[in-house]
């Protein structure tokens, strides 16, 4: 019912997206590319191995989830 999308840059940067079968898998490669490449933009190498939710700020994904979110189809 879901799949699980996993992008791994060549600088260690993961990300992941969970969508169902019918979301397209070219939206969640370009997704994933754009937060990746701007969280690396926006917060230092450095904090990235030890940072969390609590120190790093990213709000950024917030308006790229809204974005890229599709709603369900309603008759």
């Amino acid at each position: 019912e879901y799949l699980c999308h996993v992008y791994v840059r060549s600088d260690g940067l993961a990300g992941v997206v969970v969508a169902d079968t019918e979301y397209p898998q070219r939206v969640c490669f370009t997704l994933l590319d754009k937060v990746l490449d701007e969280f690396s933009r926006q917060v230092s190498k450095i904090d990235w191995p030890s940072g969390s939710p609590a120190t790093i700020t990213y709000a950024a994904l917030d308006d790229y989830l809204s974005k890229y979110q599709v709603e369900p189809w309603r008759p």
